[in-house]
C-alpha cells in the first residue's frame, strides 16, 4: 500500500524535509536534448554534470537510440556468464574496444558499473595471485579522497572518511596513503611488504575534486610496481571515453596499467555498462589453469543492448574530431575561468583536462563549508546551470558535444551565480 506519494521512490537524496515540502514531483526531469535538461516545471538547465558525468554526448544521440532500438528488435537477452553461446555482438564489440585502446591491454570482461568492475579488477589480482600460488598477496593500496564507487569491496577501496564510517565493517586488506605522495607510497610497500600486496589502484585523475597526477608520478607508480611484480590498476571511469580528450588518460601519457576499468561514457550513459579490460600477461595467468576459473559475474552483465551502445559511442568518437573539440574547448573554459578569478576571489584554484574542470573555493576565512557549497549550488541552479559540488570544489563535467556558445554560456551562469554568493556573503 503507497503510504505516502513523496517517498515511495526512495532516491539517494531524499531526505525528511524533502518529502515535507512535496518530494522531487517539480525537480524531476522530464526531457532533455543536446546538453540540455527540463524539469517538470518547464524549466530548462545547462546541464554541465552530464546527468552524473556520464551523458558525455548529450540527450539525443540518434546513433545510440537507432543501435540500441535495433539490438533490442533483433537479439534483445543474452549472457555471458556461463556455457558457450555469448551474443555475437558482444564480440564485435570486445574486438572494436581493445582495437582502440594499446597493446598489451588486449582482453576484456564486462559489467554493469564502475563499482563491480573495480571490484573485480582487484578481485581478479587476487585470482591471479592464487592461480600462481602467491595466496599470501592480497593487499592493495589506494589514495585517500580517492573514489572507486560504493559498496563492498569498492567502498573500500574509496578513501573517503564518512563513506567508511558509513558502510563499516569494510572489506580488510585495503590501505590508503595521502593522494599522489609517492614517498608516502613506497613506504606503505615496504611497511606491508611486496611480497603481501597485490595492486595498488589509483585515478590518473582523482574525480573527487578533479586532483590531477602530477607530472610524471603515473610513470613512478608504473615503475614501483614493476620493481615488486604488483598490479597497477587504472580506474578511468570517470576519465575514459573522450571526457579528457582522450580515450584513456593513462595510455595518451604512455604509462600502460595491467588493468583498465571503464565505465560512465562507454554508453554514454544510455544504457548501463562498465569494463575490466585486461593486459596480455593478466589474462595469460588467469586461463592458464584449466581447474581455476574466476568466479565474477552478473545476469545482465554484456547485455546486447549495452554491446550495440558502446559500438555507436565508438563509432561517434572515431575520426578523433569531438576528442580534439574537447580538449580545445576544455582549455578555454578554463582559461576564462582562471581569468574571473580576478574579480571574483571565492575562485582559488581552477584545474583539470579537456571537459572535467574542478573550480576549487575559498573564502579569506578559510574553505566553505557544507552549507556555502549548497548556497553556491542553489545559485547556480538558479542561473540555470547543473553542477555537481565535491567538498570545496564545482565540479564541471558537462556532454562533450557541448559547443562553443554553450561553452560559453556554462562560464557566464556559473560566474553570475558565483557574483551572487560572494555579493550575499559580503
Amino acid at each position: 500500500m503507497l503510504r505516502n506519494d513523496h517517498d515511495a521512490l526512495w532516491h539517494n537524496s531524499l531526505t525528511p524535509q524533502t518529502v515535507r515540502d512535496g518530494g522531487f514531483d517539480a525537480t524531476a526531469v522530464v526531457h532533455g536534448k543536446g546538453c540540455r535538461l527540463q524539469d517538470a516545471t518547464g524549466t530548462w538547465y545547462l546541464d554541465a554534470r552530464a546527468a552524473l558525468w556520464n551523458t558525455t554526448l548529450g540527450y539525443s544521440c540518434e546513433r545510440i537510440v537507432d543501435a540500441v532500438t535495433e539490438q533490442l528488435r533483433r537479439l534483445p537477452v543474452a549472457q555471458m556468464i556461463r556455457y558457450q553461446e555469448p551474443a555475437e555482438v558482444s564480440l564485435r564489440y570486445a574486438r572494436r574496444l581493445v582495437a582502440a585502446l594499446p597493446d598489451p591491454l588486449n582482453h576484456v570482461r564486462f559489467g554493469s558499473t564502475g563499482s563491480q568492475m573495480t571490484s573485480a579488477a582487484v578481485l581478479m589480482s587476487r585470482f591471479v595471485r592464487k592461480v600462481r600460488g602467491e595466496t599470501q598477496r592480497v593487499k592493495v593500496l589506494a589514495f585517500t579522497n580517492g573514489y572507486h564507487g560504493t559498496g563492498g569491496l569498492a567502498g573500500a577501496l574509496t578513501g573517503e572518511r564518512q563513506m567508511h564510517a558509513l558502510q563499516a565493517p569494510l572489506a580488510p586488506e585495503v590501505h590508503h596513503v595521502r593522494p599522489w605522495d609517492l614517498a608516502a607510497l613506497e613506504r606503505a610497500v615496504e611497511r606491508h611488504g611486496p611480497e603481501n600486496i597485490t595492486a595498488v589502484i589509483v585515478e590518473p585523475i582523482m574525480g573527487t575534486d578533479v586532483v590531477p597526477a602530477p607530472e610524471g608520478a603515473l610513470a613512478r607508480i608504473r615503475e614501483l610496481c614493476d620493481l615488486h611484480g604488483i598490479h597497477l590498476i587504472a580506474d578511468e571511469v570517470t576519465t575514459g571515453f573522450g571526457r579528457t580528450g582522450a580515450m584513456s588518460v593513462m595510455a595518451a601519457q604512455g604509462v600502460l596499467p595491467d588493468m583498465l576499468v571503464l565505465g560512465k561514457g562507454i554508453t554514454s550513459g544510455y544504457f548501463p555498462l562498465a569494463a575490466l579490460v585486461c593486459s596480455d600477461s593478466v589474462f595469460d595467468e588467469a586461463v592458464s589453469r584449466a581447474e581455476y576459473v574466476f568466479p565474477h559475474g552478473c545476469t545482465a552483465d554484456g547485455h546486447p543492448a549495452a554491446m550495440a551502445a558502446g559500438l555507436a559511442v565508438l563509432e561517434e568518437l572515431a575520426d578523433g574530431t569531438l576528442l580534439e573539440r574537447v580538449r580545445t574547448t576544455g582549455a578555454e573554459i578554463r582559461r576564462r575561468l582562471r581569468a574571473a578569478a580576478a574579480e571574483i576571489p571565492l575562485i582559488h584554484d581552477v584545474r583539470g583536462e579537456g571537459l572535467m574542470v574542478g573550480v576549487e573555493l575559498r573564502r579569506e576565512s578559510g574553505r566553505p563549508g557544507e552549507s556555502e557549497m549548497a548556497e553556491v549550488r542553489d545559485a547556480c541552479k538558479a542561473a540555470g546551470l547543473l553542477l555537481t559540488s565535491t567538498n570545496n570544489t564545482l565540479v564541471l563535467m558537462p556532454p562533450l558535444v557541448l559547443d562553443e556558445e554553450e561553452a560559453d554560456e556554462l562560464v557566464e551562469r556559473l560566474t553570475t551565480a558565483l557574483r551572487t554568493v560572494v555579493g550575499h556573503g559580503s
